[in-house]
C-alpha cells in the first residue's frame, strides 16, 4: 500500500522537547521489543481481528488473498482454509461469533460499502452494506461482537466524520446505525474498544490534500453516544496502528509524522488522561496493524517499510502487565566445533521482558543473534584451535545472567595432498614437493609407497597392493633414493596426523625419472687386423638435447658376449677421452661384438643400444697383379684383399734395412679391388713394395 511517499525513517525534530515536556513519573515501563515469526505474506493496510483457534488474525490488505493467523504457542503463521474473494484495502474488521466481519476498505480503485461475514470454514457471506463507503476508516468492536465504523475516506475520496455501528452482526437481522459523528472529519487513524464501553482513536489526517498528521485523541461513550476530547498525543501521526495492552494502557506505534515514517511508541494511560514516549519500534513502519496476544504481548504485523514495499515483519513485546523476571537460561551451546567448519548452536532463556543475548567475550568472527540467540562462526586460524573460552550474556530489564563455557576445536584432519613437482634428479635419485598441509592439521607425517595393480583372477576386476619404501617423513620435500639410471617409476603418497589419515590412492600417484649417461649414437670401424680393431664414434647426446642426458665425461669401448650365456658386457678400454679407440690383443679369426659406453660423473654408464660385430681375420696374403708403369709416369699395379680387414702397402728403397719399410696407402676394410699407383716413385731410382695383410 502506498499512500504517501517516504524515504527514510525519523523521528520529528520536536520529539526531544515531548520528552522533556513529559515530565518525570510519566514514563511507561520500558519496552522490549523481538521479532516475532513473519507474516507468510508481506502486507499493508490491512485489518486485524483475534479469533478462537487461530490467535491474532491478519485480513485484508495489499495481500488479500488468504487470512493468516497466529496462535502465541506458535512459531509459525496458519492461513485461513477459505480464500477471501477481493482486494480489500484500508478496511474494518471485527470477531464475532466465530465469523470475521469484514467491511469496507477499497478495491485500489473507490472505496467500498459493502460487509461481508467471513468464516475460515465456508465461503462468505454478505451482510448489510454501510449507509457510506469507507476506507481508511476506524474500526473496533464492543464486548458483544457489534462492528463500529468510523471516519475514513468516501467514495469521493473525502474525509468523513460520520460513524455507523453494525447490531446483531452474526445473525441475519444486522444493520448499519448511526453513532454520533466526529467533530471534524478524519481518516488513516487507529481505534480501540477497552472491552467494555470506551473506543478510543488517535490521530490521522483531517484534510485529504494537505496530508497534515493529527495530535487529536478522543474517546467515545458507547453508553452516552458521545465523543470526548483527550490529552493530545506527544506526536502528531498519521496512519499508526494502536492497541490495548494487557497493563490496560493504549499503545500507539509507527505511523507517518511530517510526512516520514516513524517508530514512535506513544503510549496513553486511561486513568492518568496522559502519555508517555516508550522505547521505540526496532524499524519504521506505517499502516501496520497491531494487536495483543493471548500472552499479554504486543504484535506489531506487517505494514509498509521505508522503501514503499509491504513488510512481513512482525514484532513482539514482552508479556505486558507480569512481574520482570531475572534470565535463567533454559538450553545452553554445543561445546564442540570443527575447523573451518560452520559451527552453528543457540543460547536460550527464560525471563520477563524476553532476554536477549550478547557475546561478551569469544573468537574472532563469532556472532550471537542479539533476540534468538543463535551462535554461528566458522573457526579459522591457528589461534581458533583448542579450547576455545566464550563468555554470553542473558540480559533484560531485571537482571543479567553471564554463561562462560568452553568450545572444543581439534586439529582438522590433514587434504590429500596436490601440486606434485619433481624439484631435482640425477642418476640414482630424485627430489620431489608436495602442498604442505596447513598448519592448523599440526605435525603430519608421510609414507610413499611403490603401487601394485593386480586382477584376480587375470582379466576381471581388482586392486592396487601398496608397498610401503619410505616411511617417517615429516616434511613436504623429500629425495627418492637408489633409483636407477635412465629410468623412471610411479609412486603414491599418504599422510597422517593426530586427527585423520589420506590412505594411499590414485589422487596421490605420482612419477619421477631419472637422468643417466647416453651412448653414442652411431659407430664404425676404422680398422681392422687379425690383433686389433679400430673404432671411431660421434660425441654422445648430453643436456643440451635432453634435460635427462647427463653430461658425459670419459667413454668406454665394451665387449659384448652375445650369444654366450650369461651374456655380459665387458669394458675393454676405459677412461678415454677421444672419440676414437683401438684394441689390441686379439686373436686371428675370433668374432666379437663392440658397443661404446658413454660414462657421466657419477661414474654411471648408458646402456648397450646396439653393437658392431667384427670377426679378426686370419692373416692372408692380398693378390697382387702385374706391375707397370701408368701413362701419366710414376707406378701402379692392383691388389686384390684375400678377407674383409686392413690392407697396407709399404715401400723402401733399401730391401737390407727392415726398419725403413713406410706405409704409403691402407686400404678401407670394406674396400675391393685396390688401383694403386705411386706417383712418387719416378723421384727414386729405385723403390721396392711390399703388400701387407695383418
Amino acid at each position: 500500500m502506498k499512500m504517501n511517499s517516504v524515504s527514510f525513517c525519523a523521528w520529528p525534530a520536536s520529539f526531544a522537547l515531548f520528552l522533556i515536556l513529559l515530565g518525570p513519573g510519566l514514563r511507561a515501563a520500558p519496552l522490549t521489543w523481538f521479532p516475532g515469526p513473519s507474516l507468510d505474506y508481506a502486507n499493508s493496510g490491512a485489518a486485524t481481528v483475534v479469533l478462537s483457534g487461530y490467535g491474532n488474525v491478519v485480513i485484508g490488505g495489499d495481500f488479500s488473498e488468504y487470512a493468516e493467523g497466529l496462535v502465541s504457542t506458535n512459531l509459525y503463521w496458519t492461513p485461513l482454509p477459505e480464500p477471501l474473494s477481493g482486494t480489500f484495502i484500508g478496511p474494518g474488521a471485527v470477531a464475532s461469533g466465530g465469523q470475521i466481519i469484514l467491511f469496507g476498505g477499497t478495491d485500489g480503485t473507490a472505496s467500498l460499502g459493502a460487509t461481508l461475514s467471513y468464516s475460515p470454514s465456508d465461503t462468505a457471506t454478505p451482510l448489510a452494506t454501510m449507509s457510506v463507503a469507507r476506507s481508511y476508516l476506524g474500526y473496533a468492536g464492543d464486548h458483544r461482537g457489534n462492528a463500529y465504523a468510523i471516519g475514513g475516506l468516501d467514495g469521493n475520496g473525502q474525509p468523513l466524520a460520520s460513524g455507523e455501528k453494525l447490531t446483531n452482526p452474526d445473525g441475519s437481522s444486522g444493520a448499519w446505525t448511526p453513532i454520533a459523528s466526529l467533530p471534524a472529519p478524519r481518516y488513516n487513524f487507529p481505534a480501540v474498544c477497552d472491552g467494555t464501553n470506551l473506543i478510543y482513536i488517535f490521530g490521522g489526517y483531517t484534510n485529504s490534500t494537505s496530508n497534515i498528521e493529527s495530535v487529536s485523541a478522543m474517546r467515545f461513550s458507547i453508553s452516552k453516544n458521545t465523543w470526548t476530547n483527550l490529552a493530545s498525543l506527544p506526536v502528531a501521526v498519521a496512519g499508526s496502528c494502536a492497541t490495548l495492552g494487557a497493563d490496560g494502557n493504549l499503545y500507539v506505534v509507527g505511523g507517518l509524522s511530517g510526512g516520514q515514517m516513524t517508530n514512535l511508541v506513544q503510549v496513553y494511560s486511561p486513568v492518568a488522561n496522559s502519555w508517555v514516549v516508550s522505547t521505540p519500534l526496532p524499524e519504521c513502519l506505517s499502516a501496520s496493524v497491531m494487536g495483543t496476544d493471548s500472552l499479554g504481548r504486543l504484535l506489531v504485523m506487517g505494514g509498509m517499510d521505508t522503501n514503499g514495499y509491504d513488510s512481513a515483519d512482525v514484532w513482539r513485546s514482552q508479556q505486558l502487565g507480569s512481574p520482570d523476571i531475572a534470565p535463567a537460561l533454559t538450553q545452553v551451546p554445543a561445546t564442540s566445533a570443527a575447523y573451518n567448519a560452520s559451527y552453528s548452536s543457540s543460547i536460550a532463556a527464560s525471563g520477563n521482558p524476553q532476554p536477549v543475548f550478547q557475546l561478551v567475550s569469544g573468537p574472532v568472527g563469532m556472532t550471537v543473534d542479539y533476540y534468538t540467540g543463535a551462535i554461528n562462526w566458522t573457526p579459522q586460524g591457528l589461534g581458533q584451535i583448542g579450547s576455545i573460552p566464550v563468555t554470553i550474556a542473558a540480559t533484560n530489564y531485571a537482571g543479567v545472567t553471564n554463561y562462560t563455557f568452553s568450545i572444543s576445536v581439534p586439529n582438522p584432519p590433514p587434504t590429500i595432498p596436490t601440486n606434485f613437482q619433481v624439484l631435482s634428479f640425477n642418476d640414482n635419485a630424485a627430489t620431489v614437493s608436495w602442498s604442505p598441509e596447513d598448519p592448523s592439521v599440526g605435525p603430519v607425517t608421510y609414507r610413499i609407497a611403490i603401487p601394485h595393480p593386480y586382477h584376480s583372477p587375470k582379466g576381471s576386476g581388482g586392486g592396487v597392493n601398496y608397498q610401503v619404501v619410505f616411511s617417517g617423513i615429516t616434511t613436504n620435500v623429500f629425495t627418492i633414493y637408489g633409483l636407477a639410471p635412465n629410468s623412471s617409476a610411479s609412486y603414491a603418497l599418504s599422510v597422517s596426523s593426530a586427527n585423520g589419515t589420506i590412505g594411499f590412492g590414485y589422487s596421490t600417484w605420482f612419477s619421477v625419472a631419472t637422468s643417466g649417461p647416453q651412448g653414442p649414437a652411431n659407430l664404425w670401424i676404422t680398422a681392422l687386423t687379425s690383433t686389433s680393431i679400430s673404432l671411431a664414434w660421434p660425441p654422445s647426446p648430453g643436456p643440451a638435447q635432453d634435460p635427462f642426458y647427463s653430461p658425459i665425461v670419459s667413454y668406454a669401448v665394451m665387449e659384448h658376449t652375445s650369444p654366450s650365456v650369461p651374456t655380459t658386457n665387458i669394458p675393454v678400454l676405459v677412461n678415454l677421452a677421444t672419440t676414437n679407440a683401438t684394441v689390441t690383443g686379439l686373436s686371428p679369426g675370433s668374432t666379437h661384438y663392440w658397443y661404446i659406453a658413454g660414462v657421466d660423473a657419477q661414474g654411471f654408464s648408458s646402456p648397450l643400444v646396439y653393437t658392431v660385430p667384427a670377426m679378426n681375420p686370419v692373416p692372408t696374403p692380398a693378390t697382387v697383379s702385374a706391375a707397370m708403369p701408368p701413362n701419366t709416369g710414376g707406378f701402379q699395379f692392383t691388389i686384390t684383399p684375400a678377407a674383409y680387414q686392413t690392407t697396407l702397402i709399404q715401400a723402401t728403397t733399401n730391401l737390407q734395412d727392415p726398419t725403413s719399410w713406410t706405409t704409403v696407402f691402407t686400404n678401407p676394410i670394406a674396400g675391393g679391388v685396390i688401383n694403386f699407383t705411386d706417383a712418387a716413385a719416378a723421384a727414386v731410382p729405385t723403390r721396392f713394395y711390399r703388400v701387407v695383410s695383418p
